[in-house]
């Protein structure tokens, strides 16, 4: 990576703003294929990716600068892995080399389609070989006049892409598109290896539908995977996300686009592209950027998800074109759209402490809200909190529930000091929540809603949707826009106990199911 330029619906309640597009983007997944993919992403291995990692890393190869001695070794070693595996060629004349001035070369390859309607159209996944050899004071963040061994940058991501390739060719993939692999050079000096390649591409660049770039992937921590670019197309972010998605990875989807690596010719060129990567670190265009500072399990981890993602890519019965709004969106815009609604009013007006020892569990009113709906109705701090409408208090969460669902009114059974019981009706403020969502459209995300507010103690909040969580389906069906789902919504709550959504949680696609009955499950914040 060269250095950077210096430069709703309510609860149910419900309400939903927005516009929704058609959906462009299907992947109908057989049994077959899913086993066979499965089987693809466990070939890919630490110690192979360790391997071509540290090879391309080493000292011997001075840093691997466009053009020089370690660059053409690296860009050997990276034509041997290609013939090795029998990938196709498809660079210049009919090999893997596209060269370009002044002495630098490109090394490309390509796993043919089997689709008769799709195979002519690519999907380019790409990683640069280059780095900035022993640094100088333009692209170096010092010390100068050391081997710069560019682990992380980008040997990391050519490992990836090399392990991806045996993954493929070991397992006998076909995929429906043909996928490219590109290994540029040159990146470090203005993007040239990429920048050539699309003014003069070796395969149609009309027929590109998606460009990856994979650069700096070796230092992943705390899980966390960036993906950048996913606004350049309607319905990517769908795309990119999964259920295969490794147990500790989480995907970043940053509004974030910056002309920093390959992906940014291919976005000049109105080709929907994204950058994966790990992050910049202290390491980052220094001599210490070494082979023994890689998460190679990390890298493991990415690789498998990058394999299932373009695999799924290339299997896509179609795939978005170039979405020219996201030109003009960025991190601000971001933070403006995606900002949460506020909590909903309080019904009930008091708060509790819970219980647990001693045998049978204790709740007790420790404050109630001046001129609140429980203060009107005569409850005080000290009051035992016993059974709401009848059912006896053995679970915290009871009458939070039982607050949010009632229409006007709950009836409390209190005991106050040594006296007997009593009950207490405590009439409500607001309305009531049945399901205990609110969303929003996003107009790159068509057939799907973003979370903009969970209804603490709700089903949907017991449940465990999220804020910001991305909602795809209801009960298996997708849906148009969030007119469709509302009305899909509205339906269940009037016939069913239970619903379930398929949701994306920060790129991992998981099936839901809402009980709208009482749920065990104690809550967390003891207030309403």
């Amino acid at each position: 990576m060269k250095p950077p330029r210096r430069k709703c619906v309510h609860g149910l309640a419900i309400v939903a703003t927005g516009l929704a597009l058609a959906v462009t983007t299907t992947w109908a997944e057989t049994s077959e294929r899913s086993a066979a993919l499965d089987a693809a992403m466990a070939t890919i291995t630490a110690n192979e990716l360790h391997e071509h990692a540290g090879l391309l890393a080493d000292d011997t190869l001075e840093g691997r600068a466009a053009g020089s001695r370690g660059g053409r070794a690296a860009g050997r070693y990276i034509e041997s892995q290609l013939k090795r595996a029998g990938m196709k060629p498809a660079g210049d004349s009919g090999g893997y080399v596209q060269r370009f001035n002044p002495g630098y070369q490109n090394l490309l390859a390509t796993l043919p389609g089997t689709d008769p309607a799709l195979r002519h159209e690519y999907v380019v996944v790409g990683a640069h070989y280059d780095h900035v050899g022993y640094g100088n004071r333009r692209n170096s963040n010092g010390p100068i006049g050391y081997i710069h061994n560019g682990a992380d940058d980008n040997a990391s991501g050519v490992a990836t892409l090399l392990e991806m390739i045996d993954a493929l060719t070991r397992s006998g993939w076909q995929p429906r598109r043909s996928i490219m692999f590109a290994f540029w050079d040159g990146e470090e000096i203005n993007l040239l290896g990429s920048r050539h390649w699309v003014r003069q591409p070796t395969v149609p660049l009309k027929k590109v539908r998606l460009a990856v770039n994979v650069d700096m992937i070796g230092r992943m921590t705390g899980g966390r995977l960036e993906v950048a670019g996913t606004r350049t197309a309607a319905g990517l972010r769908q795309q990119l996300s999964s259920s295969r998605l490794p147990a500790d990875v989480w995907l970043d989807f940053t509004w974030e686009y910056e002309e920093n690596s390959d992906h940014w010719p291919f976005y000049e060129a109105s080709v929907p592209s994204l950058l994966v990567h790990t992050g910049v670190h202290q390491d980052y265009h220094r001599p210490s950027d070494d082979i023994e500072k890689l998460n190679v399990t990390g890298m493991r981890e990415a690789s498998a998800y990058l394999l299932d993602a373009v695999c799924r890519a290339a299997d896509a019965d179609e795939l978005p074109p170039f979405r020219p709004a996201a030109r003009s969106e960025n991190a601000s815009t971001r933070r403006m759209r995606e900002t949460p609604l506020s909590p909903l009013a309080p019904r009930l007006g008091l708060r509790w402490d819970w219980q647990e020892g001693n045998g049978e569990p204790r709740m007790i009113v420790s404050r109630v809200t001046p001129d609140g709906a429980a203060d009107k109705a005569g409850l005080l701090v000290g009051d035992r909190i016993t059974a709401v409408d009848g059912t006896s208090m053995l679970v915290e969460a009871l009458l939070p529930a039982a607050v949010l669902r009632a229409a006007d009114e709950v009836s409390v059974e209190i005991i106050r000091g040594d006296a007997e019981p009593q009950t207490v009706r405590v009439p409500l403020t607001g309305q009531r929540t049945e399901l205990g969502i609110s969303w929003r459209e996003d107009a790159a995300a068509p057939g799907a809603v973003y979370v903009t507010r969970v209804v603490p103690y709700s089903p949907a909040d017991r449940a465990g949707i999220a804020l910001h969580d991305r909602i795809y389906a209801l009960d298996g069906e997708p849906f148009a826009d969030q007119d469709a789902l509302l009305e899909q919504v509205r339906k269940r709550l009037a016939e069913a106990t239970a619903m379930q959504f398929e949701v994306e949680t920060r790129g991992r696609i998981r099936t839901v199911e809402v009980d709208l009955n009482l749920s065990t499950v104690p809550a967390e914040d003891p207030s309403l």
